[in-house]
């Protein structure tokens, strides 16, 4: 091999090296698993069930997929409003709380962006049946309506849980 082309090799290999070094890195993939409930859809890392019958116009949809009622780590739960309720946003938050999630205890200002819109919500705790955490917002959609998603989980699954809810809100389509 000549000087030259001992110098072009080294020079190829050092352009090289600068561009591996200098390239963006690779955004993150979106999660993997896709729900879909009344017309919203959204992704999270976290393998929910298909959507259940929880109630007229509610859907529920579970972690782990077939855990039995009160044996799911993480729950989500989502109910459809008409336009026409007449109940404002607190109102369905408390309805939803007290009738899905078994709980009338006062919650805590939660703020997420769903829908690229700020969403109020609130989180509770419950102790009964078993200690257990839960986030609700509200979700208004373009045709009028309202779904509250309520998200529930146990004391040992926060950390997934909350990663999971802040995967769902960011990826809500409508």
């Amino acid at each position: 091999m000549t000087t030259s082309s001992r110098t072009r090799v080294l020079l190829a290999g050092a352009w090289l090296a600068v561009s591996v070094t200098l390239a963006p890195s690779v955004a993150p993939a979106a999660p993997p698993h896709v729900a879909r409930v009344h017309g919203l859809t959204f992704s999270t890392s976290v393998e929910l069930s298909a959507p259940a019958p929880a109630g007229l116009d509610a859907l529920v949809l579970v972690h782990p997929k077939g855990a039995k009622p009160g044996a799911e780590k993480m729950s989500v739960t989502a109910v459809l409003f008409p336009g026409d309720s007449g109940m404002k946003d607190p109102e369905l938050l408390d309805y939803v709380k007290t009738t899905f999630l078994g709980s009338t205890a006062a919650g805590k200002p939660v703020e997420r962006t769903i829908l690229g819109r700020k969403a109020t919500g609130e989180a509770i705790e419950k102790k009964i049946p078993s200690p257990s955490h839960a986030e609700l917002y509200v979700v208004g959609l373009k045709k009028g309506g309202k779904v509250v998603l309520a998200f529930a989980f146990v004391s040992g699954f926060e950390k997934e849980a909350r990663a999971a809810i802040a995967e769902a809100c960011s990826s809500v389509k409508e």
